[in-house]
């Protein structure tokens, strides 16, 4: 199923879109990377990379956060970037045991992202579905959320066990289970690759600008903001301005679903 089949699904119709009419705001969910924008990961990231580094005796340069700043996967970064093998089932093995070492620092080195916890409050008192998506197995991503006190805030959980291909299928699985078209949907993200997937999901992007990847990269993101101390519910309403004003429009449509092909035609007398 395209993107475009699954809007014209998952669209609002009879009761649902009466209600929506009444409260607009919880017709748009809105999607989280966990990995990036929930919990701060890349610091724990570094650390397993530094971790992993001095169990194996392996060479690692001494600022590992190079190594998370790449866009490219683990087993590439051991091969290209470090040398450290080219044998594909070692570096494979490699890559297991960084993912041991990198859930474990989660456990230690994951911090909220500051001024989450207070907007994601407000969300919910306007009734607002809220998603994670993550590259992370569920019980690490359970175990992070409650560490940041923020397991109670998600209704929906996409991790590593419901093996998506590409981001932009994780994002659209998210929608679905939210009951929300994905062309509704607000993706918060800080990468380029991550605007790039929500994009080609219909979706609009809201990016928060940090050291990392600073806003010149993110001029494709939808909004981009320094803090959630800078973003308010009015921003997301904003996104979803012009999509949002049919949804208490009234609409005609044939009794078997298909419409009309006949041609209208006038006759004039002189």
């Amino acid at each position: 199923m395209d993107v475009d089949d699954l809007n014209e699904r998952l669209r609002p119709t009879g009761s649902l879109r009466l209600k929506l009419r009444q409260q607009p705001d919880q017709a748009n969910g809105l999607i989280f990377n966990l990995d990036h924008m929930v919990a701060n990961t890349r610091g724990a990231l570094a650390a397993a990379w530094a971790s992993l580094a001095a169990a194996k005796n392996l060479p690692c340069p001494a600022d590992t956060s190079m190594l998370v700043r790449q866009c490219t996967s683990p087993e590439r970064v051991m091969m290209d970037v470090l040398g450290w093998s080219r044998d594909v089932k070692a570096v494979r093995a490699l890559s297991w045991e960084l993912a041991e070492h990198y859930s474990q620092a989660l456990l230690t080195h994951a911090r909220p992202v500051p001024g989450l916890r207070a907007w994601l409050d407000n969300a919910a008192n306007y009734g607002m579905p809220v998603a994670a998506v993550s590259q992370l197995d569920r019980a690490t991503v359970r175990a992070v959320l409650s560490r940041v006190h923020l397991h109670d805030h998600f209704n929906v959980l996409v991790c590593a066990e419901d093996d998506m291909e590409t981001q932009a299928q994780a994002l659209l699985s998210a929608a679905m289970q939210l009951q929300r078209p994905p062309n509704m949907c607000a993706v918060f993200d800080d990468t380029p690759l991550g605007i790039t997937a929500a994009h080609n999901a219909s979706m609009k992007v809201v990016a928060l600008a940090s050291p990392a990847c600073p806003a010149y990269r993110l001029r494709a993101a939808d909004v981009t903001v320094s803090s959630f101390s800078s973003l308010t519910i009015y921003s997301i309403r904003r996104l979803f301005a012009n999509s949002g004003c049919e949804l208490g429009d009234l609409s005609t449509q044939a009794a078997d679903g298909r419409s009309s092909n006949r041609r209208r035609t006038a006759t004039g007398t002189l």
